[in-house]
């Protein structure tokens, strides 16, 4: 009995790994054929892109030839029009690069505060006196440049409009800020130096008679920031020898 049992079995096992067998095999061909119609396919739209990458590169050497062909007109048009001003490509290439130069040097100066300015005001004096000469040369009658000169100048403009300001310091209490003229002059955003104390004085004469008397909430005018004048010093020694002599208390 288990020899038949075990007979039965058997038979069943082949049976079933034939059958396994022909569906595989079967699984196997309709793979081949879908991958067969797949490849075609990529076949085919490799075929395309390659008839576009064809299409594509003669276009591109075509604009390449009517740039360069553009680009020898517009060469030739500029050597037509120096010529005609009568400068050189060389000149006009130290043109641009002097505007260049400047505009962002400009671009430095327009991000500083007034009083940062301040230490810069022989340098934007120099460069709007560069501009008004920049502006008569015969390079800026070429547009691009005469746009670029104006452009800088309005600009230049704003930064003398920035100096002109006049500066102003409201007196605070001895009490609470220390204020007097050496300690006023002596603040980094007035001029950092306590001996400039006297420029403050002499700008102020019409309020201050006496440089130890200052009062609270007077608003006291700031003079530019440079050497004391012939004037100034001579007002400090006046008020020094005075001190010097006036009798202990």
């Amino acid at each position: 009995m288990k020899t038949k049992n075990f007979i039965t079995i058997l038979v069943c096992v082949v049976l079933l790994s034939v059958l396994s067998s022909g569906i595989i095999v079967a699984q196997d061909k309709m793979t081949k054929d879908e991958w067969k119609s797949e490849m075609a396919a990529e076949q085919a739209k490799l075929k395309d892109l390659q008839t576009q990458s064809a299409k594509l590169t003669a276009e591109s050497d075509s604009l390449k030839a009517l740039s360069s062909k553009m680009d020898a007109d517009v060469r030739s048009c500029e050597d037509a029009l120096y010529a005609m001003l009568g400068v050189t490509r060389a000149d006009v290439e130290a043109f641009d690069k002097e505007l260049t130069d400047m505009e962002s040097r400009v671009s430095e100066l327009q991000r500083m505060s007034d009083e940062e300015l301040m230490n810069h005001k022989d340098e934007i004096a120099r460069m709007d006196t560069r501009l008004g000469e920049m502006s008569k040369s015969k390079i800026a009658l070429i547009p691009r440049y005469g746009q670029r000169v104006q452009s800088l100048q309005d600009r230049v403009n704003g930064l003398k409009k920035s100096l002109s300001k006049e500066k102003t310091y409201v007196v605070g209490t001895w009490s609470k800020n220390r204020d007097c003229l050496w300690n006023i002059a002596k603040k980094k955003d007035i001029y950092a130096n306590a001996w400039m104390w006297p420029k403050i004085w002499q700008g102020n004469r019409d309020k201050i008679k006496d440089p130890d008397v200052i009062k609270p909430k007077w608003v006291l005018k700031i003079p530019e920031a440079k050497e004391l004048s012939k004037e100034e010093k001579s007002s400090a020694n006046s008020y020094y020898r005075k001190k010097a002599s006036a009798p202990s208390k």
